[in-house]
């Protein structure tokens, strides 16, 4: 095992002795919270889910998605022209950020981190009993800016595993944990289809039934009215960074849609190519999982999560991580070389294309996707 993961360490390695402290000594002094040297708070994403746990205890938060109310309720908190924030949570966040706005702002980031990092582990526990695993993927750089970033991304990874290896065994309790992935719903596109395939019917229900009854949760606290503000204007509020002319975010968004906008191609084009590749991630798992694979067949989870990622044009870097994840278990199976590894780097490739104006990086999770499917286990990249 050591060989296949040696540049995997290597590259997680680096971006420890390198980039971290070269970040750290970015912080300065702001207004209560530390910032770095884009002048964004240390945390940066954290600052969102800290503000919909403070309006979670309020008797209307919906008012947060006009994006005037939300920049003036901010700059209350950290000073006014703070860049690049939008409240744009679906309103299920309300209920898992609750908590930590209930703490001040470093506190509530560390104990959001520290419980993100166990999740994780947790999670990675049910499919590997090795440590230096968890160690690796804690390091990898889907992991690694998750974290910096204070994103829920840690936790998606491990409800995306723990719904994979129990879909069969406790298909119950699968699908109910689906229903927290409202928080962030692209990451969950395809679940349903995989359900349906493989004739799960059991957590098919259990995911409705705890996606409404979360739904249902929200209204009861903060009125109903709540959804339809968020679909109306939350949804719009997000869209922004898609249409987005400077393309800010195409570094960190290893999607096709956004490959071909920062590579020029307008918005109408590359969605067109986006929607035909969801249309082909959907098809490559209905196809897989009607022959109802084992919940701990590493190609088919790899196929499922490569398609999860290549379905949505509104992909970040750091949701790749149950993917690189999969990649990693299929390295130490010795299934594949090359792939699996570039679906480990792939937030580094996408933040290099990007930043070069470079289309490419997306393409790596469907390959691996279309690779697995042919049950070649990846000779072709041997």
């Amino acid at each position: 095992m050591a060989d296949r993961l040696r540049i995997l360490w290597v590259a997680a390695g680096l971006l420890l002795l390198v980039f971290v402290p070269a970040y750290l000594l970015t912080l300065t002094a702001g207004q209560g919270i530390p910032r770095d040297g884009t002048s964004l708070v240390v945390g940066r994403d954290f600052l969102n889910i800290w503000m919909y746990g403070r309006a979670a205890w309020e008797a209307h938060p919906e008012v947060y998605y006009d994006m005037d109310t939300y920049r003036a309720a901010l700059g209350r908190v950290v000073g006014g022209g703070y860049p690049g924030q939008i409240w744009s949570y679906p309103p299920v966040a309300l209920l898992v950020a609750a908590p930590f706005g209930r703490l001040p702002y470093l506190p509530a980031l560390a104990l959001w981190t520290l419980c993100g990092a166990v999740a994780f582990a947790v999670a990675l526990r049910l499919w590997s009993e090795e440590r230096r695993l968890v160690l690796l993927l804690l390091a990898s750089p889907a992991a690694l800016i998750a974290i910096l970033s204070g994103q829920f991304a840690l936790f998606a990874a491990a409800i995306l595993l723990a719904v994979l290896r129990w879909r069969e065994e406790r298909p119950v309790l699968a699908g109910a944990l689906v229903g927290l992935l409202l928080v962030k719903p692209q990451l969950a596109l395809l679940l349903p289809i995989l359900f349906l395939a493989s004739r799960n019917w059991r957590a098919f229900a259990a995911a409705a039934v705890s996606s409404l009854a979360l739904a249902a949760l929200v209204a009861l606290l903060w009125g109903p009215d709540i959804w339809r503000i968020y679909v109306q204007t939350g949804i719009a509020n997000q869209s922004l960074v898609l249409s987005d002319p400077d393309h800010l975010a195409g570094p960190f968004m290893p999607t096709l849609f956004m490959n071909l906008r920062v590579a020029g191609m307008p918005v109408p084009v590359a969605s067109a190519f986006q929607v035909a590749l969801a249309l082909l991630a959907a098809l490559l798992v209905w196809l897989r999982f009607r022959h109802r694979p084992a919940a701990g067949d590493l190609s088919a989870n790899l196929l499922f999560l490569a398609c999860a990622v290549s379905a949505t044009p509104y992909m970040l870097s750091y949701d790749t991580l149950a993917l690189a994840t999969m990649a990693v278990f299929l390295l130490v199976a010795g299934q594949g070389r090359i792939l699996p590894i570039l679906l480990f780097l792939l937030p580094l490739l996408q933040l290099v294309a990007g930043m070069a104006g470079l289309p490419g990086p997306a393409l790596v999770p469907i390959v691996a996707a279309l690779l697995s499917g042919s049950g070649k286990k990846f000779r072709l990249v041997n």
